[in-house]
């Protein structure tokens, strides 16, 4: 079965009462009761306006002998049946959805009666699909899918009828929401006129999601907490560094840089060395690796010009 054609579906209509509303499947076969067995009208003609002109879908004389007319655009799909009084249409077609009139004469053509039939031809629905997804607080939320025209939909879990909680009562919708919970055989139906299906489907309880997120964020803070107080105390167990001896250690190499201003320095420390002065005689004295020149009236110093003094060498002990 497939939805928008059914062959082979079979639906049957007691269309003798006026007013009677038949309902077939689209693509099979639909069996109208016109008359009854003791029916005393030999006469019937059925007739429908619902492409705006009337058209004269059967017509049956019976005075003298049985004729049956069928209107030429069903006419290779519907037949008569005298034996019964029913008129039978196959691979039904949404256009033979239509306000009928049926009409009955006795055997001098004189009206018996009148009486409307309606009929509707429509798709079967589908057989259901079931789908189901967990919400946040442990609910459920169950889908019911089916494909035809105008389906309904009913519930039950274990047998008892089930509603939709986010429903208005009354409503009837292909998606359910169960309590939290809830578990067992939960059955899904869906009718329409033409037929009727149900698929059942075994549900376990959900978990709760917010319930299992929040434990789960306890659990690393918990972690992250007990991380920090370890944390706090291995910092203050631990000894303090001991300072270095910089008397102790040996200085191999060092780069010592010596700008001008460094060199300008106000006072100095005379060991050994002289002094000359302009015009007179040499004065010993004791100056470290430098000499002074006394010039008249300007006193020079004679400084190294190198700004930088590379790889100086100093050992301990010398």
């Amino acid at each position: 079965m497939l939805a928008g054609v059914s062959h082979g579906m079979e639906t049957h209509c007691d269309a003798t009462l006026d007013g009677a509303q038949c309902y077939g499947a689209l693509g099979g076969t639909v069996s109208l009761q016109l008359m009854t067995i003791d029916s005393k009208a030999p006469d019937i003609l059925l007739k429908t306006n619902s492409t705006g002109f009337t058209r004269n879908i059967l017509q049956i004389r019976n005075k003298t002998y049985k004729k049956v007319k069928i209107d030429k655009s069903i006419e290779t799909r519907a037949h008569f049946f005298f034996n019964n009084g029913t008129f039978r249409i196959d691979n039904t077609e949404r256009s033979d959805s239509a306000e009928y009139r049926l009409e009955t004469f006795n055997s001098d053509g004189k009206t018996l009666g009148t009486r409307g039939l309606q009929l509707f031809i429509e798709a079967p629905v589908s057989s259901p699909q079931l789908s189901s997804q967990c919400l946040t607080h442990g609910e459920m939320r169950v889908t019911c899918s089916s494909e035809g025209d105008g389906p309904q939909y009913s519930w039950t879990l274990d047998g008892h009828t089930q509603r939709d909680t986010e429903a208005s009562p009354g409503d009837e919708t292909n998606t359910i929401t169960l309590k939290k919970g809830l578990s067992g055989d939960l059955t899904c139906t869906v009718k329409n006129k033409i037929n009727s299906v149900t698929v059942s489907k075994i549900i376990s309880p959900c978990e709760d999601i917010i319930g299992i997120v929040t434990g789960s964020l306890t659990g690393i803070v918990l972690v992250l907490v007990m991380v920090l107080a370890v944390y706090c105390v291995q910092k203050k167990n631990k000894p303090p560094k001991t300072p270095v001896n910089v008397n102790s250690q040996d200085v191999e190499y060092a780069d010592v840089r010596t700008l001008k201003n460094q060199m300008r320095q106000q006072e100095r420390k005379v060991e050994y060395g002289h002094l000359k002065v302009a015009g007179g005689p040499l004065q010993p004295m004791e100056v470290d690796y430098g000499q002074i020149e006394i010039l008249e009236g300007l006193r020079k110093v004679d400084t190294p010009e190198e700004e930088d003094c590379v790889y100086a060498r100093v050992r301990k002990g010398q």
